[in-house]
């Protein structure tokens, strides 16, 4: 009970809050039943990300760009040519970002990576488009993903797997699902699954267990 007192204080520092009422059977809850349902509920929500206009500005940025001109910047492969224009237009549009949207070349060589490291950035991942009818213009939103930690903003490849089988447990299929089509997307523009969709992780790939991520997802 003390356990679980004090997890509801610090949860209610974290939000501002100065003071709170709790019923006894939120105190007296089974600690492994509590730790499942804030996992569900709680945890999963707090670790999910997504790339797009939302939350460029700090996913874009690099912690570590160590350059003269540190600024959020996005690859876009040449097959996604529709992303080049989406992020093209945020940039037009909110000049304040200094967004660099940059398309990568055909030819991914450990020559042309080493160069990148002059202007690191991130990597574009799958999006889906949704037709507006009121203004006629297609909206793109990023497909959701689940990070290893709370600073992270990029998708990892080991750790989605092993964070994969919690998703399922949770019945977070969703989260599960929207990993493995990021996955999908990163084998059909950048040819393998990134250590991580950072344009230093060009030449770096994770054990090859797509295949049973997207078994587990489907059944």
């Amino acid at each position: 009970m003390l356990s679980n007192l004090l997890q509801e204080l610090t949860i209610a520092k974290d939000y501002g809050r100065k003071r709170i009422v709790l019923d006894e059977a939120r105190l007296s809850e089974n600690p492994v039943a509590r730790l499942s349902r804030l996992i569900k509920n709680s945890f999963w929500n707090a670790l999910t990300r997504r790339i797009d206009g939302s939350n460029i500005e700090v996913a874009g940025k690099d912690p570590k760009d160590w350059t003269d001109d540190p600024r959020p910047r996005i690859y876009v492969p040449p097959g996604a040519p529709e992303q080049f224009e989406y992020y093209s237009k945020i940039a037009a549009d909110y000049p304040e970002l200094r967004l660099d949207v940059v398309m990568l070349d055909a030819d991914i060589t450990p020559d042309y990576v080493m160069k990148l490291k002059e202007k690191p950035g991130l990597l574009a991942l799958a999006m889906t488009k949704q037709h507006n009818e009121d203004t006629g213009e297609d909206e793109y939103t990023g497909v959701p993903f689940v990070v290893p930690g709370g600073r992270f903003n990029e998708l990892y490849g080991w750790y989605s797997y092993m964070e994969s089988f919690g998703l399922l447990v949770s019945d977070r299929v969703d989260l599960a699902k929207g990993m493995v089509i990021n996955f999908c997307f990163e084998i059909k523009h950048y040819g393998k699954i990134l250590n991580a969709n950072r344009s230093y992780y060009l030449t770096r790939s994770q054990p090859p267990f797509l295949t049973d991520m997207a078994l587990r997802v489907y059944e």
